[in-house]
């Protein structure tokens, strides 16, 4: 994804946002679990944890005096919790919507913390497909339970757990540990001395891991079907647990989060803050775009052009890292961390393809060229590959001009209009011939289904460029190398310009 280079004003931090609602507890039991271990698991999990901790090494420099860098998520990736605690029970609904929803709570981190779940399933014998759902930060998984129950009645097994270190500490009475006890704000996230290990961030993403084994290990849930969907800093657990489990998850829908907070976010100058050493080690295990390259789910982001924590450069990095192309996005112009208002449409019908194999997919948009014409304007060409049997209902391509932070940003538009083989041209006004100005296209189906193409400056050259495949994450100094390990050379296109 190609964006202007100008400098990005930092907003002020915040938890985000929170809706609570309370529920009766039942009686106390225990059910006990058994795990779904393999071999492939293991070897997965002590690469991976090896890999980790090299790269860690490598990135702070401290050779390998630095086993203390060991990637704080390797033996968890195929733990499930052995037990869990029921706190109610309630069956509701009837027919082919009469579903089951369950509160209860699991051990994790060695039982260092106890988190609390909502489980909702159909109450009729068979094997469905299971959903992990993540609440954003300051949040809990209440304000998920609604969500929880419409996903069971469509056929799915949805769980919703509290994210120690990313919930709220005063609206989670149900999930406890030492995380409660840090300081409040975002630098428990951040802290990696002595270790990773230290990040609040560990015990969420621990939590994740582990709800979503325990999930994917029921006897009424497909374990080939497997998604994960999350807001915010549930985005973020998308786009990360996605990454540390790899093949297990099938797909993915990410509200808002990302990675390469770096590159882009809210937290960009907090990460700057820290020591050289402690930062690199933050990239390399709890940055979710360093992860990326690990994905192999089919990947949706919905990001917005406003938003105040992850901006448009860290989630142009994010889907340039992940492989392949099962991965797609739109921008919502002009809306700061809010979901579009046919997102929730979306998501569902994201899941229903990929996990159920019903419905259609999503459309392909992608700018193939960007000409100026004196006194014409600005000629934008893009291609719109919508799936079959869907029909393409608009195509607008949005513009602001650059400024000093993505907020204060005003998108306008102007329609794309459709020529053969599902080419699109668009004009953008003359007017803006003399400033630079970022674009994206947006298209819109018969479904209310939108999809955009990566973002562009009219400062570039744009023949035809396709978003470029990151590698593996690389060290802040010395040669690059490649998926392979292997020294790349670096040849710079003709207007390409990366995220910074």
């Amino acid at each position: 994804m190609v964006l202007s280079g100008e400098a990005r004003k930092e907003p002020p931090f915040s938890p985000g946002w929170a809706n609570v609602r309370t529920e009766s507890k039942g009686d106390v039991t225990d059910t006990r679990m058994v795990a779904r271990g393999n071999f492939r698991d293991t070897m997965g999990a002590w690469r991976r944890g090896f890999a980790g901790a090299c790269a860690a090494m490598i990135l702070s420099g401290a050779g390998w005096a630095g086993a203390a860098s060991v990637d704080p998520f390797a033996e968890f990736l195929s733990s499930i919790p052995a037990a869990t605690t029921t706190l109610s029970t309630v069956n509701s609904g009837s027919g082919t919507q009469a579903i089951t929803t369950r509160k209860f709570t699991f051990p994790s981190r060695k039982g260092v913390n106890t988190i609390y779940g909502i489980l909702s399933y159909p109450q009729a014998a068979g094997a469905y497909p299971g959903i992990l759902q993540l609440h954003g930060g300051g949040s809990n998984a209440e304000t998920l339970a609604g969500m929880t129950v419409d996903y069971a009645k469509r056929g799915y097994v949805a769980l919703a757990i509290d994210l120690p270190g990313i919930c709220g500490t005063t609206n989670t009475p149900n999930t406890t540990g030492p995380w409660k006890s840090r300081p409040l704000g975002e630098a428990p996230r951040f802290e990696v001395a002595p270790d990773p290990g230290k990040s609040t961030l560990v015990d969420a993403e621990v939590a994740g891991l582990e709800a979503f084994n325990w999930l994917r290990s029921q006897t009424n849930v497909n374990p080939g079907a497997m998604g994960i969907t999350g807001f915010s800093w549930g985005g973020y657990s998308t786009t990360m647990l996605s990454g540390l489990l790899g093949d297990k998850v099938k797909a993915a829908y990410a509200v808002f989060g990302c990675g390469y907070y770096d590159k882009g976010s809210a937290w960009k100058t907090l990460i700057a803050g820290l020591s050289a050493a402690d930062r690199d080690v933050w990239l390399a295990n709890l940055d979710a775009g360093r992860r990326a390259p690990d994905i192999k789910a089919a990947y949706f982001l919905e990001g917005e052009t406003n938003d105040t924590y992850f901006w448009p450069e860290a989630v142009g990095a994010t889907l340039n890292a992940i492989p392949g192309a099962a991965k797609n996005h739109v921008w919502g112009p002009n809306l700061n961390h809010m979901q579009l208002p046919d997102g929730p449409a979306m998501q569902r019908f994201w899941f229903d393809y990929h996990l159920k194999g019903q419905g259609n997919g999503f459309s392909k948009v992608t700018i193939t060229g960007s000409e100026a014409a004196a006194g014409q304007g600005r000629k934008i060409t893009l291609t719109v590959a919508p799936p079959a049997g869907v029909a393409v209902s608009a195509v607008r391509v949005h513009y602001s001009v650059t400024g000093a932070d993505w907020q204060s940003r005003q998108w306008d538009s102007v329609t794309a209009v459709a020529g053969a083989q599902g080419v699109y041209t668009a004009i953008l006004p003359d007017s803006l011939s003399s400033r630079k100005t970022d674009f994206y296209a947006k298209a819109t189906d018969s479904r209310k289904v939108s999809t955009g193409s990566d973002m562009f400056n009219t400062s570039q050259v744009v023949t035809g460029m396709r978003r470029p495949q990151a590698g593996p994450a690389q060290p802040s100094s010395g040669p690059r190398v490649d998926a392979e390990g292997r020294r790349m050379v670096t040849r710079k296109l003709p207007g390409f310009r990366a995220p910074r």
